[in-house]
Order: C-alpha cells, then sequence, then structure tokens
C-alpha cells in the first residue's frame, strides 16, 4: 500500500490531481459553511418568503442563461487540454484568442435584444409576484441589471475553462468562493431596510460578485509564466478556429441546453404551478440534500481534463479503472443520502433555528433521491465529457426537457405536493445513468482493443 501511494505521488499529474482535489475539498468546505449561513441572512434581509422566492427564482433564471456560451468554454476546455498536453503553444494561443474573440461578436447582439425584451416584457406576471410587492419598474431595473452583467460576464468566465485545461481546477473554486462570499459580506453589513431598494441593492452586488473575481483572475494569470505565451490577442484571432471550437462545443451547448432546463427550471414551475412561497422550501431541502453531492463533485472537477488528456495519451485502461473506483464511491455517497433522512429535522433546526421548517419526510426522501441519483449522474457526465461523447446525454436530456412542464401539469392535477418536480428529475437522470454508463464501458473497450491489435 505504502509502495502504491509512493508511484501516485512520483507521477506529476497524478500528484497536481491529488493536489488540486484537497485544495477544492478546503475551499469547498468553506463555501458550504458559507452557504449554510447564507438563507438565514438572506430571510432576515427581505423579510418575506415571497420576495426571497422572487430573488432565488430570478436567481435561477440568470444561471441558466448564463450557460448560453454556445458551448464554447467546454470546447475550448477539451481543445486546449488537446494542445497543451502535445505543448503546441501558438495553437493553444490561437483557441483562446479566437474564442474571446468569437464570443464577444456573438454576445453583442445578443444583449441587445435582451435589453428590448426585458424593458417590454411583463416581468411581474412571468414571475408570478404581484405589483403591490415588487412595482413593475423596481423588476424590470433588477433583472436588466443582472441580464448586462451576465453579458459581461460571458466573456470573463472563459478564463475558467482556461484554468481547468490547465489543470489548476482549486482556483476555479476559490473564485466561486469569492463569488458567493461578496454578498454575504453584504447582506450580513446592510441587513434591513426597504425591500424594494434592498431588491435593486442585492443586484447590483451580484453583479459586481460573478464579474470582478474573474476579470482579476483573468490579468493575473495571462500575465503569469503559466499562461503569458497564451494571451490572447486580436491578431491570433483566426474566425475558422473559433467556428471549429464553436462546432464541437455545440455538442456540449446543445446538452448543456437540455440539462439546465430540466435541472434548474425547478423554482420557475413551482412558482408558476404551485406558488413562489413553496421556492423557500424547496431551497431548504435541495441545499441539505446536495451538499454531499457538491462535496463529491470537487473531486471531479479536476477528472474532466485529467480523463481527456489520458484518452489523449490513450491510457484506456487507467480511464477505465477509474470509472470503477467513481461507481463505488458514488454508491457509498447515494447511501449517505438516504441516511440524512431521518436526521434532516435536526440538521434543519440546527441550521436555521428559529426559521426551521417542519420537516415533510416523504419530500426528504425524494430529495434523498434525488441527491444520490445526482451524485451517480455527475460521475458519469464527466467521464462522458471528457471523452467528448455526448450523444446520450442530448437524447436524454432532450427528451426529459420535452416532457418535464407537460408531465408535472398532468401530475399536479392529482397531487399538489411540488415535490413531484424533483421526482421527474429524479426518474430522468437515473434512465440516463444505466444508458451513459453502458455506453461508455462500450467505448472505452473498444479502443483498448484496438490499441492491442
Amino acid at each position: 500500500m505504502i509502495n502504491k501511494i509512493k508511484h501516485i505521488f512520483s507521477d506529476r499529474d497524478e500528484r497536481n490531481l491529488f493536489l488540486n482535489i484537497g485544495l477544492s475539498f478546503l475551499v469547498k468546505g468553506l463555501s458550504l459553511i458559507i452557504s449554510l449561513f447564507s438563507m438565514p441572512l438572506y430571510i432576515k434581509y427581505f423579510n418575506d418568503d415571497e420576495v426571497l422566492g422572487l430573488w432565488y427564482t430570478i436567481l435561477s433564471v440568470i444561471n441558466w442563461i448564463i450557460i448560453f456560451d454556445f458551448g464554447l468554454g467546454n470546447g475550448l476546455r477539451n481543445r486546449l487540454t488537446e494542445a497543451l498536453s502535445l505543448k503546441q503553444y501558438d495553437k493553444a494561443k490561437s483557441f483562446i484568442s479566437s474564442t474571446y474573440i468569437t464570443l464577444i461578436v456573438i454576445i453583442f447582439p445578443v444583449s441587445i435584444v435582451g435589453v428590448l425584451f426585458i424593458t417590454i416584457f411583463d416581468l411581474n406576471s412571468f414571475f408570478n409576484v404581484s405589483t403591490n410587492l415588487i412595482s413593475s419598474e423596481v423588476l424590470k431595473e433588477s433583472v436588466l441589471i443582472l441580464f448586462l452583467g451576465v453579458c459581461l460576464n460571458f466573456v470573463l468566465k472563459i478564463i475558467n475553462s482556461i484554468i481547468y485545461a490547465i489543470q489548476k481546477s482549486s482556483l476555479n473554486n476559490i473564485l466561486s468562493l469569492l463569488t458567493s462570499l461578496i454578498p454575504i459580506i453584504y447582506i450580513f453589513l446592510f441587513n434591513g431596510g426597504e425591500m424594494e431598494r434592498n431588491l435593486i441593492s442585492l443586484t447590483i452586488v451580484h453583479v459586481i460578485a460573478i464579474n470582478v473575481p474573474l476579470l482579476v483572475s483573468s490579468l493575473i494569470l495571462f500575465n503569469s509564466k503559466l499562461l503569458n505565451q497564451c494571451k490572447p490577442s486580436i491578431k491570433n484571432c483566426n474566425f475558422r478556429t473559433g467556428k471549429t471550437i464553436l462546432f464541437f462545443g455545440s455538442k456540449f451547448f446543445l446538452a448543456q441546453v437540455f440539462f439546465m432546463f430540466l435541472t434548474t427550471t425547478n423554482e420557475i414551475i413551482i412558482t408558476k404551478i404551485f406558488g413562489s412561497s413553496y421556492v423557500v422550501e424547496y431551497s431548504i431541502y435541495y441545499r441539505l440534500f446536495t451538499m454531499i453531492g457538491s462535496l463529491f463533485m470537487l473531486a471531479l472537477t479536476p477528472l474532466w481534463s485529467k480523463v481527456t488528456k489520458d484518452f489523449y495519451e490513450k491510457k484506456y485502461n487507467k480511464i477505465l479503472n477509474t470509472n470503477r473506483v467513481l461507481y463505488v464511491l458514488s454508491g457509498l455517497a447515494f447511501v449517505l443520502e438516504l441516511l440524512l433522512v431521518p436526521l434532516s429535522q435536526f440538521a434543519i433546526n440546527l441550521w436555521l433555528q428559529e426559521e426551521a421548517i417542519k420537516v415533510n419526510y416523504y419530500i426528504a426522501t425524494i430529495f434523498a433521491l434525488y441527491g444520490g441519483i445526482y451524485i451517480f449522474n455527475v460521475v458519469v457526465t464527466t467521464i462522458a465529457n471528457a471523452l467528448a461523447d455526448l450523444k446520450i446525454q442530448i437524447i436524454f436530456y432532450g427528451i426529459g426537457s420535452i416532457l418535464k412542464i407537460p408531465v408535472i401539469l398532468i401530475m399536479s392535477l392529482f397531487t399538489s405536493n411540488w415535490s413531484i418536480v424533483m421526482l421527474f428529475n429524479s426518474i430522468i437522470l437515473l434512465l440516463f445513468c444505466i444508458f451513459e454508463v453502458i455506453w461508455i464501458e462500450k467505448k472505452i473497450k473498444k479502443n483498448i482493443l484496438i490499441q492491442l491489435n
């Protein structure tokens, strides 16, 4: 055993992987603590469940929009990993430059159309919130500020994909921690005040939080020894290269769109069908039962680029062994999710204290099942994304996205329990995982046979 450990840490790539995982756990642990303590602060900040539900719903819409980079980020991540592993630095610089310019060209007209749409659309009706609570002018101003902040974020967040490609994923976790910490510091220091003003103020703070850390890290990294030779420039932009990355990333984009529609429209659907006040209850269950999954995902974040590198270096048996270990670990995580159910009331009481809700153990069980399946889903998609094999994802996520709203509407005729939204998600993700595992195993074993022959 000692010799195996020595062998692992003697390998530079393996040592780098474990270092990133260790740092990620440390940083994410702090993020989880912040996330747990943020809920009571948000409740006190707005002092109204409907407005807090509105805020979470707006953020879910923004988070859904924010993935619309047309797959350029993930396309760059895989292509850049390949170029850097082969030490093709000129090619890497062209990839980075072309991605930035292509995304700017795309996002400019999108931002104009978005602004026009926001100004004429009835947002109060969309978010199911009364004008007596939040006026249409204030709501539009808030959404407009967030939208423009997201447009800027589209360009700045390319640095995240570059950081993953150079296998420094722990740095992205630090940036994520800062993004979470900035709004929490604000609502802690400036608690109270008029509700509409609070909404606008928090909107501005959120835009700062999602952009400033990315801007600062971009300036530092591109002027460092690590990425100085890959610094983006207009003269290194090649629209043919950008088109190649866009085409390659379109598969990621399509899979992302379907997945985000499937998993991040929960707040909107609950708001529209059951009422925005239930979104707060949903958020409490969701944060509690995705905590284990969030920790588990830390180990997988650096694995994407590592598996991509192994695939280009034709280390297929290493990928196969990695899969086996991850499947076992995800099974153990699933058991932990189920064990959390009987402890959920105690955990919520300790967490929210006087703001604690009474646990519905039926809902808690559904969230535990979802949490376990989601962990397995992350394992499977990490490997599939690293291999750039997204066909099964597109098929199942697409079917789930098409069926989600009509199926939930039909189910809502027979029950008023909003947890049917999570039950539907769980079923779709489970079916996908089963078929994806079979497909991945078949692909890797086929490459092993080709290598042997």
